[in-house]
């Protein structure tokens, strides 16, 4: 049973246009969800777009976004789409407790009366030129006042500058405007990223870098950049431009490529292109130039005085007036001649370019850190924080990677003909009373000096198993002393496994709810996992590279977290045994990317449903619910080989039972199959599948048959999960 948890708190994101991981309301929200979603986990984000045609393939860009929603598939036009737009909200509007338009979306006002009418709160955000003001005198005159009086049904108005802050408070009641600016979150800095990133552009590293990052328009303007160069180069020969963007305005990239080939720029001037990532290019500059003409606030500025990048900008009067402070965070121009002098006054004294890169990197973090940005949204939700925006320091950590979000997967590309791959991994934790309620000081590991029984097998039929390791293993002497001989030995590999019961640091309350690692608040599975990856690196020489939650576990942000501690994969999936507490099915065991980039992989347990009506997916989820397992459903479907789950251990499967399972998966497809047990099942007493000596034999007997099995009948060979992650053997090859 698990623990009772309030219903979550729902909130509606409106946009008219969309475009995923690109800069402006968009990439805010995507960051600024993820912070409310770390302060405030019982809060459920959903983004509407009723103006961006929804695409072939939506793109998933953000695991913090629940569901993206795309009002049409084509282009329509405004009758259709206020249609639409109203009956979707007919529809749906009751799932939701505020609806937050971040964009003025509806021109009649419709989507606007209804959540008023079911009580809703309404909030409007002004981020461009789109103040109280202006968007009445957007209307006729004779309609302004009745736009006016439908502005009046929202609730509060966010603005993002003080210029648009200062025209929203001339037309609404003080107390519903709020001055909130656009957060920055700002992933850490690796070590010797600046000169990676240097190298591989051709940038020496002492060269001069100024930096644009935004979309490539005339509204941004990085044409003025390039033909200031000229300028800039007489008095400072080695200096680069990169210009980092997608291409919005085919025009004016034109006259920024025309600019570059007239002035003989090839070689100073780099149009990088739309990057998925820009820190990597912050952190390889050495100022931030930007000359946009119009701006509601922007966070580019923001990010790079985080980067303690100084700053050239264009002034933008009441908009960066109040973070780019002349002298201390950088300088604000207005023509040629003053965005000059600025960039020669900078790149020609490096003390006062550090200085002054430091002082705005202190003062952005101050003003502009997400947490209490977030904290201030949830606010006017009306909503709490679940701790206070300075409890906890930002995680830093993306969006962009889901081990249990299908939306978020891409298949683990594997040569069809490649000979079967059987890894080997054990579970190496403490033993416990598996009946029990969860304790903290459960922490005996000795049957850590009994995996001899299992390596006899192990070394006949050379397997080298992934022992997978957790706290109590590594800060133990009998737990880690076995496992560090066999490390050396070379009759292992190292991996680390999490039971966030035992694992520091302890701040939540014990029960089967927070037994998974994923039901934790994100920065405390965070902090848990780093502290166990650190003493696994400790303990035992290396850092490990794969992880799995303990009681397979996986959150919503797990993926994040171990991207950002640089595991190159996990195993956290056990298809068909779906985590009590947790949502969501796999039915399958097939390798797949965790995200778009492919640095995290998943590698699930071998597990899958097995009979004549196997393929008939749709049955499963109520044969596996545990109302069907409590009424004995699942046992009939199996006695009747209709539909029966199968798992690739020796703890509660028969051997005969793991030999058709390997069948039925080899026929299906699969490729990679993945062995796994619990470390104490090798002492009788331990673990409700080894209960005596005679259970422990059939244990062992098992191992021993079914690697026998793998080799002789199916053709497979016994390999580790760097195998498949890193193809230290060609995986097309492997069949030679």
């Amino acid at each position: 049973m698990t623990d009772e948890v309030p219903p979550p708190r729902r909130v509606l994101h409106v946009l008219k246009y969309y475009r995923p991981s690109f800069t402006g309301e968009g990439v805010f929200l995507e960051r600024s969800s993820a912070v409310m979603q770390e302060i405030a986990p019982g809060t459920v984000h959903d983004l509407l777009v009723t103006h961006t045609p929804r695409p072939d393939e939506p793109a998933a860009a953000c695991t913090t976004l629940n569901q993206v929603i795309y009002l049409s598939a084509s282009a329509s036009g405004t009758w259709r789409r206020q249609i639409a737009m109203a009956a979707w909200f007919l529809l749906n509007l009751h799932r939701y407790d505020t609806v937050h338009f971040r964009t003025h979306a509806d021109w009649y006002f419709v989507s606007y009366a209804l959540a008023r009418l079911m009580r809703r709160r309404l909030v409007l955000s002004a981020t461009l030129d789109d103040s109280l003001p202006v968007l009445v005198g957007q209307y006729r005159p004779r309609l302004r006042r009745l736009a006016a009086r439908g502005f009046g049904l929202f609730h509060a108005f966010v603005s993002i500058s003080p210029k648009l802050f200062n025209e929203t408070r001339q037309m609404a009641d003080a107390e519903s405007c709020h001055l909130i600016p656009c957060g920055i979150t700002i992933p850490p800095t690796e070590p010797g990223s600046r000169a990676r990133m240097r190298m591989r552009l051709g940038i020496g590293a002492s060269d001069p870098v100024l930096l644009f990052v935004g979309g490539l328009c005339a509204r941004k303007d990085p044409l003025f950049l390039v033909e200031a160069m000229p300028r800039i180069l007489a008095a400072h020969p080695r200096t680069h431009l990169l210009l980092v963007g997608p291409p919005l305005e085919p025009e004016h990239v034109h006259a920024v490529t025309q600019a570059i080939a007239r002035l003989g720029l090839e070689g100073r001037v780099l149009l990088a292109g739309e990057q998925s990532d820009p820190h990597p290019w912050f952190e390889a500059a050495d100022i931030l130039v930007f000359a946009s003409h119009l701006e509601g606030f922007g966070t580019v500025v923001p990010e790079a005085l985080a980067h303690a990048l100084p700053v050239v900008v264009r002034r933008l009067a009441q908009v960066n007036e109040s973070f780019v402070l002349e002298g201390r965070t950088g300088f604000l121009f207005e023509d040629e001649p003053g965005y000059v002098t600025a960039v020669d006054r900078l790149l020609s004294d490096a003390p006062a370019r550090a200085r002054i890169g430091a002082a705005g990197r202190d003062f952005a973090t101050a003003q502009f850190g997400m947490r209490g940005v977030a904290s201030r949204y949830l606010g006017i939700y009306g909503m709490r924080a679940s701790e206070a925006p300075e409890a906890r320091p930002e995680t830093g950590l993306g969006c962009g990677a889901s081990i249990r979000d299908t939306r978020f997967h891409t298949p683990v590309e594997i040569a069809p003909d490649m000979r079967p791959l059987l890894i080997t991994m054990v579970d190496a934790e403490e033993a416990f009373d598996w009946s029990r309620p969860f304790r903290r000081d459960a922490l005996d590991v000795s049957s850590m000096d009994q995996q001899w029984r299992a390596h006899r097998i192990f070394e006949r039929h050379g397997v080298v198993p992934l022992y997978l390791a957790d706290h109590p293993v590594a800060t133990q002497d009998t737990g880690r002393k076995p496992l560090l001989d066999l490390l050396r030995s070379g009759a292992c590999e190292m991996g680390a496994q999490m039971h966030p019961w035992v694992t520091p640091p302890f701040e939540e309350a014990l029960g089967e709810r927070n037994s998974y690692a994923g039901n934790l608040p994100v920065g405390l599975e965070l902090a848990k996992a780093r502290h166990l990856t650190r003493i696994l690196g400790e303990a035992f020489g290396e850092a490990p590279r794969i992880f799995r939650t303990g009681r397979f576990g996986a959150g919503a942000r797990t993926a994040d977290i171990l991207r950002s501690l640089g595991y190159a994969a996990d195993s956290s999936v056990t298809p068909c045994w779906p985590p009590e507490g947790l949502t969501g099915h796999r039915l399958d065991a097939y390798p797949y990317w965790t995200d778009r980039a492919k640095t995290l992989m998943e590698i699930p347990v071998s597990a899958t449903l097995v009979g004549r009506l196997s393929k008939v997916t749709r049955l499963a989820p109520a044969v596996l619910h545990p109302r069907a397992q409590r009424m004995h459903l699942a046992g009939a479907m199996s006695r009747l080989g209709l539909m029966e789950r199968i798992r690739l251990s020796p703890e509660g499967m028969t051997i005969a039972e793991a030999q058709r399972l390997a069948r039925h998966m080899l026929a299906a497809g699969h490729r990679v199959f993945v062995l796994t047990y619990h470390s104490p099942s090798l002492v009788p007493g331990n673990t409700p599948y080894v209960r005596n000596g005679e259970d422990l034999a059939r244990f062992l007997d098992w191992l021993d048959q079914f690697y026998g099995f793998f080799a002789s009948e199916l053709g497979g060979r016994f390999g580790s999960w760097r195998d498949l992650r890193y193809g230290e053997t060609p995986l097309a090859m492997a069949a030679q």
